[in-house]
């Protein structure tokens, strides 16, 4: 059995202003990200089995090591419907890998995002879809995190 898992989580207002090019992992500064990189740090074995996407409100479905540049964009429901076609392709072929586990960690409108997409998840992938305000969803992210 396969024991890769796999977390799509939003991008955050909060992020490092910085002018260069960063990782999109580094460039994100919401509490979500906090939990992450402290599970990245903490647990580096249960690390190498973990791939992070991030939707952008900006980029769209990227790794979390996609190099971005420093932007203020807000998601809304027609920027969904933009970045559609790239999230709907980007995630078809993340799913080639066929995790063991997907967890999503989605505000309310990056969720519309994968609405019609829910269905392609493979079975007997575990999916997970965080809900509630941030502090929920943050304590819901830990809890996979280190499951």
């Amino acid at each position: 059995m396969n024991s890769q898992r796999l977390l799509i989580l939003s991008c955050s207002q909060r992020k490092n202003t910085s002018q260069e090019q960063l990782p999109a992992i580094e460039r994100y500064n919401g509490p979500l990200f906090f939990v992450l990189r402290r599970f990245l740090r903490e647990c580096p074995l249960k690390a190498e089995w973990l791939d992070v996407y991030i939707l952008s409100a900006y980029y769209g479905l990227i790794p979390a090591d996609f190099q971005t540049e420093f932007y203020d964009q807000k998601m809304n429901f027609s920027r969904v419907v933009e970045l559609q076609p790239q999230i709907k392709t980007t995630f078809s072929d993340i799913l080639r890998k066929n995790h063991a586990s997907i967890c999503f960690v989605l505000g309310r409108t990056y969720q519309k995002a994968f609405e019609d997409l829910k269905h392609k998840i493979p079975m007997p992938t575990r999916s997970v879809f965080t809900h509630g305000v941030i502090g929920k969803r943050q304590t819901q992210l830990k809890k996979w995190l280190w499951e």
